[in-house]
């Protein structure tokens, strides 16, 4: 029983290697799907936190600029009112444990 999953991790390990990065990160947001964890967002004006929401499964996305990194409005749902739309610079997110 152990042979077989030695001769799987390995096979894994082999597939995941020869796949383009695009490929990899699209898996790794795949798995990201299924064990997201639960996120805190808070809006923060003048040092002070003005609100925050409650984001299951940690589905927060953003546009990108030509470097991948985040830019404009972070976008998610909300448990508590839905659609939520929050500037970058002023937003802060957190793992709830």
């Amino acid at each position: 029983m152990r042979k077989i999953y030695l001769g799987l991790i390995i096979v894994s390990v082999f597939a995941i290697t020869a796949c383009t990065e695009e490929a990899r990160n699209k898996l790794g947001r795949t798995a990201d799907n299924y064990l997201g964890e639960d996120l805190k967002v808070s809006y923060i004006d003048g040092g002070v936190v003005v609100k925050t929401w409650t984001v299951e499964d940690g589905k927060i996305t953003s546009g990108k600029d030509d470097k991948g990194n985040s830019i404009g409005y972070y976008y998610f749902w909300s448990v508590e009112n839905g659609y939520v739309q929050l500037p970058i610079e002023r937003t802060v997110i957190e793992e709830i444990k």
